[in-house]
């Protein structure tokens, strides 16, 4: 049976028709596409698992033939072909979506990361404030007390010798430091959480 040309026939084998595709044969282009298209997508569906992205590769490939004919080597058979360039092109496809989702996730871990640290500046920069003018509010005894025990790290005994005041109330000037402090960190801690 002839098919629009009287030298293609419907059951041309798949070498002749690339032959005739070589020549820049339309026809035998469109057979060849109808009957590899469908074949073609099923195939490149076991490697991107996923239909449209299938058709879409198959596609391509097929636009790769048009542009390029003479890319096929008249010495193997075109299923072979077409089946390996099919595969070479999802793993292709394959490959680039994977580096573009590394460089997308790397963007973005450098862009949170990058976010993270100006945040916890910014937090830092927020407490020392806060501590600073909580610090300058504090009597002469008590700056004192927080300066050896938590700057110079003394202890309680050395403290109480220094200030000249008994053991006792270092201790208690230390309980009320802390309370003192514990309330701007508990609700430091509250805000930054919320």
């Amino acid at each position: 049976m002839f098919l629009f040309k009287k030298n293609i026939r419907k059951d041309s084998s798949d070498e002749a028709l690339m032959a005739l595709v070589l020549k820049g044969n339309k026809i035998a282009f469109e057979l060849l596409y109808e009957r590899y298209f469908n074949k073609m997508v099923w195939y490149a569906n076991s490697f991107l698992d996923d239909i449209p992205s299938a058709e879409d590769a198959v596609q391509e490939v097929f636009i790769k033939i048009i542009q390029a004919p003479e890319k096929f080597d008249i010495n193997r058979t075109f299923s072979t072909w077409i089946y390996h360039v099919t595969a070479n092109h999802c793993k292709n496809r394959l490959r680039q979506e994977r580096l573009r989702s590394e460089t997308v996730r790397d963007q973005f871990n450098d862009t949170s990361l990058q976010t993270v640290q100006l945040n916890h500046q910014a937090d830092m920069a927020y407490l020392q404030q806060i501590l600073k003018d909580k610090f300058e509010s504090l009597s002469e005894k008590e700056r004192q007390i927080f300066t050896l025990r938590f700057e110079q790290q003394l202890p309680l005994k050395e403290i109480a010798t220094i200030l000249e005041i008994p053991e006792g109330s270092v201790k208690s000037g230390l309980y009320y430091l802390l309370k003192k402090y514990a309330h701007i960190l508990n609700y430091y801690h509250y805000e930054k959480l919320s």
